[in-house]
């Protein structure tokens, strides 16, 4: 689930053995337990909100790694069933129903070899790997081949369907987390300190940006990030997706079970305010107390009950309507 440049994860080496011994002393065995938190919020995320999305795949609770996203050798026995292999497997997800295992080599998908996929310009193997899954959507159940221990077994999957995204940690010990409209990356830093509710919470605004197809909507109109994306139209454009998310975040976290007021309680945590930029946030972002009560008027105006199913018209709407 990680989209390295090849020298990060010597980096990441170096900084996370600074760290406190509460974390892992192995980069690698770090990332991946939170790799394995992150994909539990993400399977429960995706699927409880599949309606109100508009690009769909099969949410299988297997999550794939490949072994371009790493160094050589620094995976160790992770790819000793193939290049494409499953790095965690959602308990009581179709995948671990199905009897997938999390080492599994990924020899086929749908009647597809693997051996048959490529890269996709930068992207890792593994993304190629996530496209053919997502082109199964609405059959009814779906086969995989895996190699295990030098054996082949064919494994059949019913899966249900939930928003189309990648989703992935990156070996980043900073606090932040971004979505492109395609894939949701969360910073190792912010990870390890949060909390689960707090992970779900920013899972849950970065999939708000996703829902609501801001990447699209903003490139349309030709804003900017970065240094220009603080003054004038590209500033009060890149401010007012990220007032949606946040309004759209509180919907999809009671669609998936989550009590929506762990949002604006987030805001106001420590890491909350750090994760809101701190005394250096962009001008594009809100303060963290004013999110905070965003989040909690939308609660009050659109859910009063504090729990789903929800299916937030008024936000979904502005997918098709130019920015004001």
């Amino acid at each position: 689930m990680k989209i390295f440049v090849k020298s990060a994860i010597v980096l990441a080496a170096i900084v996370f053995a600074q760290q406190s011994a509460a974390k892992s002393a192995d980069p690698v065995a770090a990332l991946l337990v939170q790799d394995a938190r992150l994909a539990v919020v993400a399977d429960r995320m995706l699927s409880a909100n599949d309606r109100l999305c508009r690009q769909h795949m099969p949410v299988t609770g297997m999550f794939l790694h490949s072994s371009d996203q790493y160094r050589a050798g620094i995976a160790g026995q992770a790819f000793a069933n193939g290049p494409i292999a499953v790095e965690t497997v959602v308990p009581g997800s179709a995948a671990d129903l199905a009897g997938v295992e999390s080492g599994d080599g990924l020899a086929a998908i749908g009647g597809k070899p693997t051996s048959a996929l490529a890269r996709q310009d930068e992207a890792p193997l593994r993304d190629s790997a996530y496209a053919v899954l997502a082109e199964l959507v609405g059959q009814d159940g779906l086969e995989i081949v895996v190699n295990r221990g030098g054996q082949q077994r064919t494994l059949h999957l019913q899966a249900p369907e939930g928003c189309r995204a990648l989703v992935e940690i990156l070996s980043k010990n900073e606090i932040g987390a971004r979505s492109d409209g395609r894939v949701i990356q969360i910073n190792y830093g912010l990870a390890a300190d949060a909390g689960d509710d707090e992970l779900a919470v920013v899972f849950a605004h970065e999939m708000g940006h996703l829902v609501l197809e801001h990447r699209r909507r903003l490139e349309a109109e030709g804003v900017e990030k970065g240094f220009f994306g603080e003054f004038g139209k590209n500033r009060r454009l890149n401010r007012q997706v990220e007032l949606e998310a946040d309004r759209i975040a509180v919907h999809l976290l009671a669609n998936a079970g989550y009590d929506p007021a762990i949002a604006p309680a987030f805001w106001r945590t420590k890491l909350g305010r750090r994760a809101g930029g701190g005394l250096f946030r962009s001008s594009t972002y809100p303060s963290p107390e004013a999110r905070a009560e965003l989040a909690e008027r939308e609660i009050a105006d659109h859910l009063p009950g504090g729990r789903g199913p929800s299916y937030p018209a008024h936000l979904l709407a502005l997918r098709d309507k130019p920015f004001n």
